[in-house]
């Protein structure tokens, strides 16, 4: 998607990457049995205390745990949280493991990739950033963190930009054009011949 930042042409493109929610079934679950009832679940005891289920429509993947607790993650619109959370239940109750109360399902992360299609001089971004941190030696990139919609910009030299820490789709175009306009108006977004 293209998102115009400014009125001189600027735009900047983005792509929702991946959407986690994060849930409670409200009751303990039989990870034994689901895995001796489904081939696709898998369980790793030794790293991980819960299995892991994926679905293919819509792309996603599901971490239960013995407590309810239920992490998806994979999706690419918040809409289709819900219609997971339906087919697990259905898969559940398909060998008896039953879901009486309504689960509860909340958006945790919203991850998305964006191209500002200028590049950032970092060293200079670094110094007029406030909220920023940039060691090239420890990470390539440097992360800039907002307040509202609260974010977490990882910004590379390239102009490629990668957003997380947001709650809802609906904070991924007031965050771009904040991120847009900060670095316009503070110079740092340099094209090719600049």
């Amino acid at each position: 998607m293209t998102l115009v930042t400014s009125e001189k042409q600027h735009s900047a493109t983005f792509r929702v990457q991946n959407i986690v929610a994060s849930g409670q079934l409200h009751r303990e679950i039989s990870l034994e049995k689901i895995t001796a009832a489904y081939k696709d679940a898998e369980e790793n005891r030794n790293r991980f205390p819960g299995i892991c289920l994926r679905f293919k429509k819509p792309k996603s993947t599901i971490l239960l745990f013995k407590n309810g607790k239920i992490v998806i993650t994979g999706l690419r619109y918040s809409k289709d949280a819900p219609v997971v959370v339906e087919r697990l239940i259905e898969r559940l109750n398909a060998i008896g493991i039953e879901i009486l109360e309504e689960p509860t399902l909340d958006i945790v992360n919203v991850v998305v990739s964006l191209d500002m299609k200028k590049t950032i001089d970092l060293d200079d971004a670094s110094l007029l950033l406030h909220s920023s941190i940039y060691e090239p030696e420890v990470f390539p990139g440097l992360i800039f963190r907002i307040p509202k919609p609260k974010a977490v910009f990882l910004i590379f030299s390239s102009g490629k930009v990668v957003l997380t820490g947001l709650k809802s789709e609906s904070q991924i175009i007031p965050a771009i054009k904040l991120l847009g306009k900060t670095l316009k108006d503070l110079g740092l977004l340099k094209g090719k011949s600049d």
